[in-house]
């Protein structure tokens, strides 16, 4: 296999492994909750035989949006910046307030999740394979995306220029975050909300990535998919609202509904994003952005 056919099969495979990692946690989190009791949220599984389902996804999923090049420099920032905090929300568990049956390995019961953990992976094994072979087979091939809208309503002009003006400055200001939480997180009352905090910020991240596609799509004039980019955004920016209200009015299993609404979400998103730039010459050009602001 030639090197270019290699290095386009890799990035086919962190595509399809992000949608992948969504199945493993929701199999996981659904055989648990069958076989005992529904959590207050999907973090709390964290304290379950999800355990190693939870950590392990998050963290392969921090890797491959760490690992996935965005058309632009305030893209790839944004993927960077979600994938670290995927890292942070799998490493630092939500509060244990009311827990239904936890579980966790000990000495005496080391291998009480393996049927669980071991399910979910060959399910979300063949459901990843099932969509390479599906995108594969029946994906039929499109013209190159193109930056020359012919004309487009201010709207998109403005959110163009809004990219285009805190371009420059947005990796230096999320980096600035990372370290500003890094040293916050020596602080009590910061670290026991930490993970709160990593997980709304990182939804947040990717619903700016969802607006770059939008106006990428609308630069090469794809306006169902521009339109589909700016939904999903908007619907993800809700839903994150949403789970910040209902986590401060303590609503019972409402914060469970939201997270698996905002997974759900990012898991449509990104397998249309998939279907979209399934081969490397699919992916927008980086002056997409600008020509979009441009435009009559």
């Amino acid at each position: 296999m030639e090197a270019t056919n290699d290095a386009m099969v890799t990035y086919r495979y962190v595509r399809v492994g992000l949608v992948a990692l969504v199945v493993f946690l929701a199999v996981s989190v659904g055989l648990t909750w069958q076989q005992t009791c529904l959590q207050s949220s999907i973090s709390a599984f964290f304290y379950t035989r999800s355990h190693a389902v939870f950590v392990a996804a998050l963290c392969a999923a921090g890797i491959c949006l760490i690992a996935y090049q965005g058309s632009r420099l305030g893209e790839d920032a944004l993927l960077n910046f979600s994938g670290f905090l995927a890292f942070v929300v799998a490493l630092i568990p939500t509060d244990a307030d009311g827990l239904c049956q936890p579980w966790l390995p000990t000495e005496a019961d080391p291998y009480g999740a393996v049927a669980n953990n071991i399910t979910a992976l060959f399910v979300a094994a063949l459901a990843g394979c099932a969509l390479y072979v599906a995108l594969q087979k029946w994906r039929p091939r499109q013209h190159p995306p193109t930056a020359e809208p012919d004309h487009c309503a201010s709207l998109w002009k403005r959110i163009a220029g809004v990219l285009l003006r805190i371009e420059p400055w947005l990796p230096k200001a999320l980096f600035a975050l990372v370290v500003a939480g890094a040293l916050l997180s020596f602080w009590d009352w910061f670290l026991d909300r930490a993970h709160v905090i990593a997980a709304v910020a990182f939804f947040l991240g990717i619903v700016l990535v969802a607006v770059y596609h939008a106006c990428y799509a609308r630069a090469a004039d794809r306006t169902r998919l521009a339109r589909f980019y700016a939904a999903i955004a908007a619907v993800m920016l809700a839903t994150v609202v949403l789970a910040v209200v209902f986590l401060l009015a303590d609503v019972r299993f409402g914060v469970f509904v939201v997270e698996a609404a905002l997974i759900a979400e990012f898991a449509v998103f990104w397998g249309v994003q998939t279907w979209d730039v399934w081969d490397p010459d699919d992916r927008y050009p980086d002056a997409a952005v600008p020509s979009l602001a441009d435009a009559r």
